[in-house]
């Protein structure tokens, strides 16, 4: 009988050259990720969604080499075909939806706590060490900061993980910190900033709120966001970790490095003459129901995203007012009606076939 870890942790990935050394990068992260979940003797599963494999590449489980493991981590691979990404607008140009990618990982977590994770982050010691007391609360949402760190070359794949903590640290070019909203958003106050890095809640909330949004693109803009606004609206309370972070090392995907807005010259006027006379209730509200700034993201120009304010404010909003009968996903979401190729890289003690 199979025991329930205390945490899943849920990835997504495809053998598709997202970045240089893609793999590598990858299977060190897991390599990483495990030393530090074992060294805290934290019981826990990795959960790795190939999603849409290109073909003619093989799965990235079979270019995993040793991940080692002393017991306490058990590593998933779970491959979504190709049938399952066509249709969202974008599948043809990109080959990643990351929010369905995510769901069906986060569906078929055991954990009793789930988090998603971007599968080139690093946690930091105290990150783990705080996951490792085994005191989470199940009325909270866990947050913590992201902190972007530049590297001159691909040699810190090389390094030992305690030296390359602390080169990530010391080539930190950026902290993704708490921001405060405007007040005309008439949200709650929460840390939305890089969220979708570290969002922990139980997989019983997980489920409440239908996992991240239906998005009818490959773009997924907001989704974490989105999801933590959701949690709060049934009942959970924010917990943001100051001392603990993950690391990322930047690269020319980075999200906030390709997304920029479009404004028609129009709009500009409208917003500048309403915001000219202290206007800006009437600002935002036009902003929603007209849904303009639009968005626009490198690589698949040809779609214009929703605005911030239609995508993310208005539904923030609703969640303000705690109205629970919104939901964002349907009551299948992360293809859980389906049955999908899996396979165990690593099995933990606790983790009984």
């Amino acid at each position: 009988m199979i025991a329930q870890p205390y945490l899943s942790i849920v990835g997504w990935a495809r053998n598709d050259g997202y970045t240089p050394n893609y793999a590598k990068r990858l299977e060190h992260a897991l390599g990483f990720l495990v030393r530090q979940l074992d060294t805290h003797k934290v019981p826990s599963e990795l959960i790795v969604v190939e999603w849409n494999p290109p073909p003619g590449q093989p799965l990235l489980a079979e270019e995993m080499g040793a991940l080692g493991g002393a017991g306490h981590v058990t590593v998933r691979f779970i491959v979504v075909p190709p049938k399952h990404h066509e249709g969202p607008q974008g599948w043809q140009t990109r080959g990643m939806h990351v929010n369905n990618a995510a769901n069906v990982g986060m569906r078929r977590a055991r954990g009793r706590y789930v988090t998603p994770k971007a599968l080139d982050t690093f946690y930091s010691e105290r990150l783990v060490a705080r996951l490792a007391q085994l005191n989470l609360d199940d009325g909270c949402v866990y947050r913590c900061d992201r902190l972007d760190a530049r590297m001159e070359d691909e040699s810190w794949l090389d390094l030992p993980d305690e030296e390359l903590l602390a080169k990530l640290a010391r080539n930190t070019v950026q902290r993704h910190e708490r921001l405060t909203h405007s007040i005309d958003w008439k949200m709650r106050d929460l840390h939305t900033n890089a969220c979708g890095d570290f969002l922990l809640m139980t997989a019983e909330r997980w489920g409440e709120i239908r996992g991240y949004q239906k998005d009818p693109s490959v773009l997924c803009l907001d989704s974490d966001s989105i999801a933590l606004h959701a949690a709060a609206a049934h009942g959970a309370s924010e917990i943001h970790w100051l001392d603990e972070c993950i690391y990322k090392v930047v690269h020319g995907n980075t999200h906030a490095q390709r997304t920029a807005t479009v404004w028609k010259d129009w709009q500009l006027r409208l917003d500048q003459h309403l915001l000219g006379r202290k206007r800006r209730e009437l600002a935002m509200s036009l902003r929603v129901w007209l849904d303009y700034p639009r968005r626009r993201v490198r690589g698949l120009e040809e779609i214009l995203a929703p605005s911030i304010e239609r995508n993310f404010v208005a539904k923030a909003a609703r969640y303000a007012r705690n109205d629970l009968s919104f939901v964002t996903n349907d009551a299948d979401w992360g293809l859980a009606n389906e049955t999908l190729s899996e396979r165990t890289v690593l099995r933990a003690a606790w983790d009984s076939p």
